[in-house]
């Protein structure tokens, strides 16, 4: 048997996890692209996503037209998110959503954000 050691593991980022804040840099990408950008499977890509997200240096837009997340850094999130108040203000929200049902206000707004 051979003697186990206690040895922390790194602190910092990983591989796929600076891979995907590289990527990020020039926009926000689902995680289909970031997988191919960092050249991870998508399993790997969406814990990293998770590990980043938990350390507050990305952030959901919510989904893709593929049906995906679709991540960012969280500046550019919030950014696209007071873009979005500004095109389509909360009470026009409600307002659709009390008109057109909330299942469509949502397909609606999952379109108009992968768009952006």
């Amino acid at each position: 048997m051979g003697v186990r050691h206690n040895v922390p593991m790194s602190r910092g980022l990983g591989k796929v996890q600076r891979g995907i804040l590289g990527a990020l840099d020039a926009g926000p990408l689902d995680v289909w692209n970031l997988a191919r950008a960092v050249g991870a499977c998508e399993a790997s890509t969406r814990r990293a996503l998770y590990g980043l997200a938990k350390g507050k240096r990305v952030a959901c837009l919510g989904y893709s037209t593929r049906g995906g997340k679709r991540w960012g850094l969280t500046a550019d999130v919030q950014a696209a998110r007071n873009q979005w108040a500004a095109v389509w203000p909360v009470e026009r929200q409600q307002h659709t959503a009390r008109v057109l049902e909330v299942r469509y206000a949502l397909a609606l707004r999952r379109a108009v954000v992968s768009a952006l």
